[in-house]
């Protein structure tokens, strides 16, 4: 970024705030010193206030800028104009949001395409138990197909950086439903002094025929209650029948049918990406001419 000397308004306002002083910051600094900044927000002529290592600058940017955002700068140079670049690392799956969505969508898909289709369900009831046993015993014998899953693993413990923790942790279980497609787990346990011991269980996710399905559950002893959310109300018969026993471990639940509905627009995407989409996300590769 230039940095300008020019005044808003008729000049110095008695706070200072209204005024770029690069003289201050050139102050005491050299070419190839890094500080960091933040854009404040729009000024005069086109220009815009930043506050660079603690100074108030008018400056020039060159893309469009998101206010508040810290960036790095490296001063390329003090003389006879004030240039400062920006090198803010870029945004990256482990920063921003929608690049954690898109990669976790795309791993999921290159390892899904390892999957042999699934057989029809076998009758009540489902055992998640055995599901899982078997998956990781394919997973132990496939190191190129463990390799893929554990992409997808890492980046579902990338999520507890985006997601607050009253959501419950992501976990990826393509074993969880047969044909369960691009699937997402949160689980969240409730102590004592949330009503519990329990659990809450949302489950989403596409399968073939009956296209995006979504399950909320909860569980406490002695007792499972369900809510279905279907994209195809005519596939709500064949997947309640398929849920209406469940072995985990050594017991088998039948859970209680709270609601069976559709799918409401805000959850087509997930639940996940419906928790993501009020996330922030960081502006970088600015390049501010001062």
């Amino acid at each position: 970024m230039r940095v300008s000397d020019k005044q808003s308004g008729n000049g110095r306002s008695q706070n200072g705030r209204d005024r770029s002083d690069p003289e201050a910051f050139r102050w005491g600094r050299k070419a190839g010193q890094v500080v960091r900044g933040r854009l404040a927000g729009p000024g005069p002529h086109g220009l815009y206030w930043v506050v660079v290592a603690g100074h108030r600058l008018l400056a020039r940017l060159e893309h469009e800028p998101a206010s508040g955002r810290e960036l790095i700068f490296r001063i390329e140079r003090l003389e006879p104009e004030l240039l400062l670049k920006d090198i803010t690392p870029p945004p990256s799956s482990r920063s921003d949001p929608a690049l954690f969505l898109s990669a976790l969508t795309e791993a999921r898909s290159r390892f899904e395409h390892r999957l042999a289709d699934d057989a029809p369900p076998s009758a009540p009831p489902l055992d998640l138990t055995g599901a899982r046993r078997r998956f990781l015993a394919w997973l132990t014998a496939d190191p190129a197909a463990r390799a893929d899953f554990d992409a997808v693993a890492a980046l579902c413990a990338v999520a507890g950086d985006f997601l607050p923790r009253t959501e419950g942790r992501l976990a990826y279980v393509p074993w969880v439903f047969p044909g369960l497609a691009q699937s997402e787990l949160l689980a969240a346990r409730l102590s004592a002094g949330q009503g519990g011991p329990a659990w809450t269980l949302r489950v989403f996710g596409r399968l073939a025929g009956e296209g995006l399905v979504a399950v909320l559950a909860s569980w406490r002893p002695g007792r499972a209650a369900c809510r279905l959310m279907l994209e195809r109300m005519d596939a709500a018969e064949a997947v309640t029948a398929v849920l209406s026993r469940v072995r985990f471990g050594r017991a088998v639940l039948a859970p209680a049918w709270l609601s069976v509905g559709p799918l409401p627009a805000e959850y087509a995407s997930g639940f996940v990406a419906r928790l993501l989409a009020g996330s922030g996300r960081p502006f970088t590769g600015l390049r501010l001419r001062v």
